[in-house]
């Protein structure tokens, strides 16, 4: 993994399995559900997602999610996103760390129905290790001297250090780079 490069990644969680987005790659990533007459750029199979559920855009070098107001619709940062004035769609600015839940209604639920999602402003690269972190009621994380332990961490809970990314989800946990974990 390569980190305090520059670069802006999209990490989705989907059913179990994560996939990674280098956004910078073009302007604009329509994120929905595939049909005959709709492939969206970031393809996500939850009947949940609609099937033009909104998009990330690049505006003169900043991000953008613009959210199309589906029927399950998008919680971003523990807040459902509502719209704007007289049914507008709203553009929220990104910023390092903010995570969505795609699909989960109103309230912020984090299951096999719905899509996790977490915006970085550094570029992600290399292959994400999956562990069964399933029945820990304690996590351990080291990367390199710092270490952080956590006491009933929730889904979702993300741990980010200079040599190692961790995205605790129940009951698997999902890292990449230098980024060790232990459980009880």
């Amino acid at each position: 993994m390569m980190h305090g490069k520059k670069g802006n990644s999209l990490i989705l969680i989907e059913n179990g399995k994560i996939t990674t987005y280098a956004l910078d790659n073009r302007n604009t990533w329509e994120n929905g559900r595939p049909s005959t007459d709709n492939t969206p750029d970031i393809e996500r199979q939850s009947a949940t997602v609609s099937r033009k559920h909104g998009k990330f855009q690049n505006m003169d070098g900043v991000w953008f999610y613009l959210d199309n107001n589906g029927k399950n619709g998008t919680v971003y940062n523990h807040k459902h996103i509502d719209t704007g004035l007289k049914g507008r769609i709203k553009p929220i600015m990104l910023k390092d760390g903010d995570v969505f839940v795609f699909g989960g209604g109103e309230e912020e639920t984090i299951n096999c129905k719905t899509v996790w999602g977490l915006f970085s402003e550094r570029e992600i690269i290399g292959n994400w290790r999956v562990v069964d972190s399933k029945g820990f009621r304690r996590l351990q994380f080291v990367s390199g001297d710092n270490e952080i332990t956590l006491f009933d961490p929730t889904k979702g809970t993300v741990i980010d250090r200079e040599y190692g990314f961790a995205i605790y989800m129940g009951d698997l946990t999902y890292i990449i780079g230098d980024m060790r974990i232990s459980g009880v």
